[in-house]
Formats: C-alpha cells, structure tokens, sequence
C-alpha cells in the first residue's frame, strides 16, 4: 500500500507499473548526452494508459537501437515478452533506428532470427527503421514500428472521425442479471422504448464479431422506475443516455476476433462493452464501408495491439471519402443482406419465419 502510494506520488504518469519509475528515473540519473539502456515489459509501447511515458521518451532524445521480444503468450508477466532499448538523451527525434520484432518463443530461436534481421536488415527478417517522428505522427504515439509509411501517412492527411462525430459508452447497469434477458425471455407486448407499460427496450450488448448488421440480442429494463433502481447500485454510469434509440454505428469494444462495425437501428439503447458512433443515413453507410475494411484493420492493429478498441481508437481513425456514391450504395446492401441473414435465424428479434418454410410455400 506505501509503495501503491509514493507510486501515485513521485512518478504519476507511470504509476501502472513499477518499470516505468525506473525508466524516468533512468532518464533524470543520465548524462544529458548520455544513453539510457534498459529492458523492460512491453504494454507501455501502445496502451493509453502508458501515452505520457512514451511522450517523455519521444521529447528530446531518440531511439538509439530496440529489440522488441513479443511471445505468443502476449502476457506480460511472462519474462521474454519485453522491450530491450538504447535512448540517447541529446539524440534528434527525427534519426531513424533499427527496430528489430522477435516473436518465437524460447532463446535460442531469438538469438537465431536476431543474427538473420541484423544480417540482412529487411522487414520480411524482421528489421525495420523508424524514428520518434513517425511514432509521434500517429495518436497516442504508439511505438508502432512496423507500420508502413503510407499507412503513418493516412494519419496525417485525413480527416479524423473524431473531428467531425462524437463516439460514446453506453449504460452500465450495475447488475446486468436483474435488467437484461433475451428479447425472446419476455413478452413481445413489454419490450418497446421503456415505459412503465413496455419497460423492455431492444439493446445492443455487442456480442461476437459481426459486420455490417445483427448483434441485437438482449432488452434491458429501462422504465423510469428501473434507473432509479440501477442509481442505488455499485458500478452503475448512465453514459450517452441522450443519444439512446438513436441510429447510430455500433461495435463491440472487446472481441477476440477482428473489428465489426455495424448499423443499429432506431429504438435501441447500448452498453459499456457496446460503444456507439453517432452518425446516420449515407454518411454512416460509407464509413461503416471503410470501419469493415482492411485499411481499418492495419490501423486499428496498430492503435490497439490488445484488441481492445475503445472510443479514443475509433475517433482517431479516417473519415470516408465524401462523394462516394458507389460505395454507399454497396455498404447498404450489404447491410440489408447482412440483416436479412440476422432475421433468418430463430434467435433474431426480427424473424418471422423460417426460410425453408418460406421456400416450401413458393414452391408449386
């Protein structure tokens, strides 16, 4: 508990972890045209908690060389899993330094794939060179070493979302077993937009990667007399209640596959673990196009190595391209279709009947 406290106290910005004390303190303790050597974990490389440590490494001084060891395990309690680095204190944030990824596991296999990326100094080999330039061109500066040039450019050039829509959280209830179930777990004539007499409103939870459209499984409790029973509770935040049933983009903040980006309709609410881009009509079709691309991809995987894609990684990424009538007709459609498969399936909120016994009555 001390330490927890003289953390808080003497080194703020770091006090996550203890290794980032010794970085600062590193860099207070050395020459100021010294160097700094050291190893340490890697989750400071692009979680936002770590932002204002790795601000402090790109202001005033470089990157002089770094091995990045990354396991398959990506835990970071796992010794191997780490950052080994070289920082000059009177260094230019603009030299360029050799940024060499190792990712198998065991040392002899690391020893071995270092001597191939110093040998032949290509990226296929796992070297690469960047300076604090680059990193610093991206938001959160992330140390993303790896990242293309040209994908560092569309930070730059672009429009950001965030410059234009607002991206938020949505409710936590403090106790989701007492105010959702299954929209199939109540009455059709109690689920409408949550008054007394319909309290169940359809809601978008998130659920598992999904693009396009779908994911809306649950109704949450949402009459007046509810939200004060959820206001009484530990854990409960009323966030982006204005913009409720709302259209709007939604995604799932945590999954354990790729992002999925996809339009909610009028008349939902969304959680924590749901979050919602307020945008409508052709605008939402062509940004939903490029969210679900593999443009978004890339930057998202560099912006969150975690797969943990928050508000902040969502707004700091490019708008659509206004004009782009084919691509907004093709996103719709693809919506529709996506939707028309959502509603096929008996656990849909919007099925009617079973495809096959639609099919059966076509047939003479």
């Amino acid at each position: 508990m001390i330490a927890t406290q003289f953390m808080k106290d003497e080194y703020p910005d770091v006090k996550q972890d203890l290794y980032g004390a010794f970085v600062v303190r590193g860099i207070e303790l050395a020459d100021r045209r010294g160097l700094l050597a050291i190893v340490i974990g890697d989750t400071w490389m692009s979680i936002k908690s770590f932002e204002a440590l790795r601000l402090r490494l790109l202001s005033g001084h470089s990157f002089g060389s770094f091995v990045h060891m990354r396991d398959v395990s990506n835990h970071p309690d796992i010794f191997g899993a780490n950052a080994a680095f070289v920082l000059s204190m009177a260094g230019e944030r603009s030299r360029h330094a050799p940024f060499i990824r190792l990712t198998p596991l065991g040392s002899e296999r690391k020893e071995q794939d270092l001597r191939v990326a110093l040998a032949e100094q290509a990226k296929d080999a796992g070297y690469h060179l960047a300076s604090g330039e680059d990193f610093a061109a991206i938001p959160g500066s992330p140390i993303v070493y790896w990242l293309s040039e040209k994908l560092r450019r569309v930070f730059a050039v672009c429009d950001s979302i965030g410059g234009r829509f607002d991206a938020i959280a949505g409710i936590s209830t403090g106790d989701n077993g007492r105010f959702f179930r299954y929209w199939h777990e109540v009455s059709a004539a109690r689920i409408g937009g949550g008054s007394e007499g319909a309290p169940w409103a359809p809601h978008h939870k998130g659920g598992a990667s999904r693009k396009w459209a779908g994911n809306v499984e649950h109704v949450l409790r949402y009459a007046e007399s509810s939200v004060q029973q959820m206001k009484l509770l530990p854990g409960f935040r009323h966030d982006g209640n204005a913009d409720y049933f709302k259209p709007h983009v939604g995604w799932s903040a945590l999954t354990s596959g790729p992002p999925s980006f996809r339009a909610i309709p009028v008349g939902c609410t969304f959680g924590s673990g749901s979050k919602a881009l307020m945008i409508s009509g052709n605008v939402a079709m062509a940004e939903i196009a490029v969210l679900n691309s593999a443009l978004t991809l890339a930057l998202l995987r560099a912006l969150s190595p975690t797969m943990n894609y928050e508000v902040g990684h969502i707004l700091s990424l490019p708008m659509a391209p206004s004009g782009a009538n084919e691509v907004v007709e093709g996103a719709t459609e693809l919506i529709a279709e996506s939707q028309r498969d959502w509603d096929d399936a008996e656990t849909s909120i919007g099925f009617t009947e079973s495809p096959l016994v639609a099919l059966a009555r076509e047939r003479p």
